[in-house]
């Protein structure tokens, strides 16, 4: 996004006849894509029910872009969410974490996965050269289920 601003500078003389002329100065302002993406906070915890179904919602990592206020994020999980298949899911467009498939307390009490936030610029075709990152850890412990 541009941002332009038109002035009109008018000039003129004090001579006998007074000459003047009026001249248009338009001035755009581009944004640079200068600072990466804020958490809400660092880390992330969440608790989960074990045994509770597929597409249940864990939590939502929030992050906001300070230099651009539409705040156009993509969320993906880079580490920790081992297995075939994967036990969480993070929809890309919102940071919501959802659960993929069963978990089993007995097995594993706590997970941890890693998130990259990455700022996608104002641009309809992201521009890899200035896109902004940051990262989140998040815990999720697994419940017993009374």
């Amino acid at each position: 996004m541009h941002f332009k601003h038109t002035l009109f500078v008018k000039v003129s003389n004090e001579g006998s006849p007074v000459l003047s002329t009026i001249i248009t100065l338009i001035v755009r302002v581009s944004l640079i894509n200068e600072l990466n993406p804020i958490g809400s906070a660092s880390a992330f915890t969440f608790s989960v029910f074990e045994n509770s179904p597929v597409d249940t919602l864990v939590g939502k990592v929030t992050f906001t872009d300070a230099d651009w206020p539409f705040n156009n994020m993509e969320y993906t999980i880079v580490g920790g969410n081992l297995g075939t298949p994967p036990k969480f899911y993070i929809e890309p467009d919102t940071g919501v974490i959802k659960l993929l498939d069963s978990l089993n307390r007995e097995i594993e009490s706590q997970y941890k996965i890693a998130v990259k936030v990455t700022d996608l610029d104002k641009d309809a075709i992201p521009d890899p050269l200035r896109q902004r990152s940051g990262t989140a850890q998040v815990t999720i412990n697994v419940l017993t289920k009374l």
